[in-house]
């Protein structure tokens, strides 16, 4: 590592081991949007891979051209 890599890193870990623990509040709005973007989330990857898996199974399977009747 070079010379700024090390100091970063001693600096950062100097600001974190001297942080004051947050008292934080989370309102139950908070809590909905937390709730709305994992559920957001997890819809969302669940049609990219749906989509992926499509187009990966229409690759390998058979077109029918109907020129065969």
């Amino acid at each position: 590592m070079n010379g700024k890599t090390v100091i970063s890193l001693a600096g950062t870990l100097a600001m974190l081991s001297v942080a004051a623990p947050a008292h934080a509040y989370l309102d139950p709005s908070t809590g909905s949007i937390i709730l709305q973007a994992t559920i957001g989330a997890i819809a969302g990857g669940t049609l990219f891979f749906r989509t992926l898996l499509h187009r990966v199974k229409s690759v390998f399977s058979r077109r029918d051209t109907g020129a065969e009747k």
